[in-house]
């Protein structure tokens, strides 16, 4: 049972690193610095679009054996062609990637003004093909070595900026009528796109999961999706951990943050509480954690294209060079531009995607009971 318990919570933190990049690092700071005087108002609409909702999603799918074509097999194979291509491009190289390279520059740029975006985006990205060259064991390695690292860096400027900011009732800000910060924290909460990354990531953490479990059991569904259910618990408590923190310390710090890019938050708050040399470690640290999921998309995304796409006519690591190459441009486009590229589409697509999350989940256990 304890062996069982540990793997399921590798596959949380798994689970946590994977999804955790750019935006989930920014936008709770954004909300914090914005809405202070509302904040566990916001945190609300924020829990609910950024863990709850995606959490669900990656459940949801687990329920259809983490497979694609049986979770979206109500709507048509066409439809679900197009929609996994919109998923796709998004979560991979002209959105999700790109944005997160810009996360990792700006906790660097904060600290050396001087780097330009183009010399380190075309090294992080460098990097990032040379390691999805040999994805190996993927979900495993990051569960084991990237979450620590992620989630100690996280807990060192948030327990940093706590201790050393000041209380909350220093602030003095007017304050905004409780629904609306309720909404722009739900709103905000679509920019993190994990809804869309639980569709491409699921295989990968299902896989995962059924191999942790014993050989003679991985039939057994309700074991599968027990096993599933422990690990989705302990990545939504992860996340929850770190978004709290998060946007606490962007209350607490929201006067002296005037100016600062919305990339450059995270960093200049790291600053503020630590000093420079610490922050410089905090920037390091998260930007090398922003590989982490950065790897794991370049990897999926190049999978995706090579097997569903040209069904295997190209080499793969020509198709993973080419998806390093759109990365890399879309990433000099910068975070606020990306940032409201994505949001236009998002507007349109993922309403309807939380209302198909719930329906699938509803329906695979009325099913399950009438069948009992």
């Amino acid at each position: 049972m304890s062996g069982m318990l540990s793997k399921s919570t590798i596959a949380g933190f798994a689970i946590f690193s994977m999804i955790f990049g750019s935006g989930n690092i920014v936008f709770p700071l954004i909300l914090g610095k914005n809405f202070p005087s509302n904040l566990l108002i916001v945190l609300i609409g924020w829990l609910l679009a950024a863990v709850i909702i995606p959490m669900g999603s990656y459940y949801g799918a687990m329920l259809f054996d983490g497979e694609n074509k049986k979770y979206l097999a109500p709507i048509g194979k066409h439809a679900t062609f197009i929609l996994m291509f919109i998923i796709m491009m998004m979560v991979g190289p002209f959105g999700v990637m790109a944005r997160i390279t810009n996360v990792a520059f700006g906790g660097i740029f904060n600290m050396a003004p001087q780097l330009p975006l183009f010399l380190f985006s075309l090294v992080y990205t460098i990097t990032m093909v040379c390691v999805a060259y040999h994805p190996g064991k993927i979900v495993q390695i990051i569960g084991v070595v990237f979450t620590p690292v992620k989630f100690g860096g996280l807990l060192l400027v948030i327990v940093g900026a706590l201790w050393y900011g000041g209380a909350f009732e220093a602030i003095k800000l007017p304050p905004v009528e409780t629904w609306h910060a309720a909404a722009s924290g739900f709103c905000m909460g679509y920019q993190t796109m994990d809804l869309l990354a639980s569709f491409m990531l699921v295989e990968s953490v299902y896989l995962y999961i059924k191999n942790s479990i014993p050989e003679e059991s991985r039939h057994e569904k309700k074991k599968l999706l027990r096993f599933a259910g422990v690990a989705c618990v302990i990545g939504s408590l992860i996340l929850t951990v770190a978004y709290i923190g998060l946007a606490s310390i962007g209350a607490l710090y929201s006067d002296r943050l005037a100016g600062t890019p919305d990339e450059s938050l995270f960093g200049r708050i790291a600053e503020l509480a630590l000093g420079p040399c610490a922050s410089w470690i905090v920037s390091i640290v998260i930007a090398i954690s922003c590989l982490a999921t950065n790897i794991v998309l370049c990897s999926v995304f190049t999978d995706y294209i090579h097997k569903d796409i040209l069904r295997e006519r190209f080499n793969r690591n020509i198709i993973l060079l080419a998806v390093g190459a759109i990365s890399f441009s879309v990433s000099l486009l910068g975070f606020h531009q990306i940032c409201v590229i994505m949001g236009m589409i998002l507007e349109k697509v993922y309403p309807a995607l939380i209302l198909y999350a719930t329906a699938r989940i509803a329906y695979y256990y009325v099913k399950a009971g009438k069948k009992q």
